[in-house]
């Protein structure tokens, strides 16, 4: 009786379908880094965020100083020596005792590098915090270049570097950075010589030039008490001193020649790259272009190139665009896909069609809209999490960012009208000044398909500089190879 009055209750008034329910608005609020920002008193920047869910803490030193900083000659130096940083042990420690020690306090520690950052990170229980952390930074400040750690480290590479032409598609990338970006760190690969002579020497230097704590910044969140933690990072980190700061990474100069570029190889399939240099990080177009990005191939299986190559034609798996930006030089936009050798000319053709359309006709309001809904709702993940969020600060700190890009950002992309859209679009999207990047069987590849509706031939004429074979270059040292 009571059980059937209850259910009567809690259905009266109910919806009769669930299309009828109503959701209240997700209102999301924009953290502000300033409300988790501090100083230590050597001014190094630390966000900060409790968070008491687990006892865990987790720490994330970044530090300015990445690949950019490596020679034409010396590619490598700087992500073997983050590397070694972590698995080389320390000047008091063997590589073997640290290992072991990291893991008795059952804590993870790693160090890894990119094209513009040094990434140190530490995960450990709060309730050996200050013994983690202390074996932690003596990795950071003193680490020891154990000789047999870096010849194994470099065993390890070189392996890696005589697999690169395993997959056409880690060709592909490589061939594609190269042509965009050159010879600058966004285009240069390590080869076996310049990995062959990396010794300890060089790796003390580069990382008494990146590791100081005028190149760092700081995130820190989990179980702990924020005066606390600042107290103990301000006596153990506060009080640290070295080299000034690295100059930061200068804008790429290099000139990319438009065209398409083909590397044979006797796969099923060919692998497509399309792309152009785009805007820097700042730029006051970029919500328009990332609007515009997402209707014509950013958004997913709706978006207008996914549509027309894969869902319409069926000619790829997956198909579609990517823009980035970047704080220091030139981003990308990009469209990609693979598809069966005789279709990659049709496919290129359908995708190219595509960017005449959305620089001659202007989208439609319900297009339009539902880019910018999407993008907005997406917009919150970034802050999912305290780390997440403090990751969020940290790069803006070391790239500049404006301030109140972020509190900005929805109604900047709300803003954005159907001609911002076609304007951008033809600032950014100039087909004789793209580059293509082909890696496949070029003899069923160059002729297009059977019933002759497309060709490389056809393609070329939409694209400037013709056509140019890439020849396959030896995986360990780039080298072309020569065919016997």
């Amino acid at each position: 009786m009571i059980i059937t009055l209850l259910s009567t209750l809690l259905f009266i008034g109910a919806p009769e379908s669930p299309k009828e329910l109503v959701y209240p608005e997700y209102a999301f609020s924009v953290p502000l880094s300033d409300e988790y920002k501090e100083v230590l008193d050597n001014g190094v920047v630390v966000y900060i965020a409790e968070n008491k869910e687990l006892p865990l803490i987790h720490i994330v030193g970044t530090f300015i100083g990445g690949d950019y900083l490596d020679t034409v000659d010396g590619v490598g130096v700087t992500s073997v020596m983050a590397s070694l940083v972590r698995s080389g042990g320390t000047e008091t420690m063997t590589a073997e005792d640290v290992d072991e020690r990291f893991a008795f306090l059952a804590a993870d520690a790693s160090v890894g590098g990119g094209p513009t950052t040094v990434t140190a990170t530490l995960d450990c229980l709060s309730s050996n915090f200050k013994d983690s952390f202390d074996l932690f930074f003596k990795m950071i400040q003193s680490p020891g270049f154990q000789p047999n750690r870096i010849e194994l480290a470099k065993t390890n590479i070189i392996e890696r570097l005589g697999q690169r032409n395993d997959q056409a598609s880690g060709i592909l990338r490589r061939e594609f950075s190269n042509k965009l970006f050159g010879d600058s760190y966004l285009g240069r690969k390590p080869v076996l010589s310049s990995i062959e002579s990396i010794g300890g020497d060089v790796l003390r230097s580069r990382h008494k030039l990146v590791f100081s704590p005028s190149n760092l910044t700081l995130s820190v969140s989990g179980d702990f008490d924020t005066p606390q933690m600042l107290e103990f990072l301000n006596n153990n980190v506060g009080s640290w001193t070295g080299v000034g700061a690295v100059v930061p990474p200068e804008e790429v100069n290099s000139t990319f020649v438009p065209g398409i570029y083909y590397v044979d190889q006797d796969v099923p399939q060919g692998g497509v790259r399309i792309g152009i240099r785009s805007v820097q990080q700042g730029d006051p177009n970029m919500a328009a272009i990332e609007v515009m990005n997402y209707i014509l191939g950013g958004g997913g299986f709706g978006s207008r190139i996914t549509q027309s190559v894969r869902s319409k034609e069926g000619l790829a798996y997956s198909a579609g665009s990517v823009f980035s930006d970047n704080p220091w030089t030139d981003g990308v936009w990009a469209a990609g896909y693979e598809s069966k050798s005789s279709t990659v000319a049709l496919a290129a053709e359908l995708i190219f069609d595509e960017i005449n359309t959305i620089k001659t006709e202007t989208v439609s309001e319900e297009e339009l809209e539902q880019a910018k809904k999407s993008i907005i709702q997406q917009f919150p993940s970034q802050f999912q999490s305290k780390p997440a969020t403090l990751g969020v600060f940290v790069d803006d700190t070391i790239t500049n960012r404006i301030p109140g890009y972020w509190v900005n950002y929805r109604n900047n992309i709300s803003a954005v009208t159907a001609e911002d859209v076609k304007r951008v679009a033809n600032m950014l999207l100039d087909q004789k000044k793209m580059v293509m990047v082909v890696v496949g069987d070029w003899s069923e590849i160059e002729g297009g398909d059977a019933d002759g509706r497309s060709s490389m031939g056809k393609i070329s004429g939409i694209i400037g500089g013709g056509i140019s074979e890439l020849p396959l270059r030896d995986p360990s040292t780039l080298e072309v190879l020569v065919t016997p």
